[in-house]
């Protein structure tokens, strides 16, 4: 997949939704970002159908790489980002989101990659101070064995 078919995918797509707009990558995007659920719907599937593959590939395809043209590149800013979530572990992550977009104001960062970043970096905090990964309780192969045995009759 590459990215000039899959712009030209979305353009065709929105010419059947009788939108008027140049076959330009930010004006297909920003038209995309002004419509509603039900005004796209069917989008994944038109696409895929059109460029030949999964409605998932092409769902994943736009948000995890057509789109991201059009943010600044978070890279330089991951290591702030997780001493922000180390330093602050006990809050919650949208919460850790939002201190990090208003932090960089002047820059156009897409809120689902910062999301991403902030979710692993949780993880492996939580992963550090809890390394065996315990949730309250424990069992051998033995009891487990027993109780599939008890729940199998």
């Amino acid at each position: 997949m590459n990215q000039n078919t899959f712009t030209s995918a979305l353009f065709e797509f929105l010419q059947s939704k009788n939108v008027t707009i140049q076959n330009d990558p930010k004006a297909i995007y920003n038209q995309l970002q002004t419509m509603t659920v039900c005004e796209r719907r069917g989008i994944w599937e038109f696409v895929a159908s059109i460029i030949k593959v999964t409605t998932t590939q092409s769902h994943n395809y736009y948000h995890n790489t057509w789109c991201m043209q059009f943010y600044d590149d978070i890279s330089p800013y991951r290591h702030i980002l997780t001493n922000l979530v180390k330093q602050n572990s006990q809050k919650d992550s949208s919460e850790l989101v939002q201190q990090f977009l208003d932090q960089y104001k002047d820059k156009n960062f897409s809120r689902h990659a910062v999301q991403q970043i902030v979710n692993i970096q949780k993880l492996r905090t939580s992963h550090q101070q809890n390394p065996t990964n315990q949730i309250g309780f424990s069992a051998n192969i033995s009891q487990c064995v027993r109780y599939l045995d008890a729940v199998n009759e």
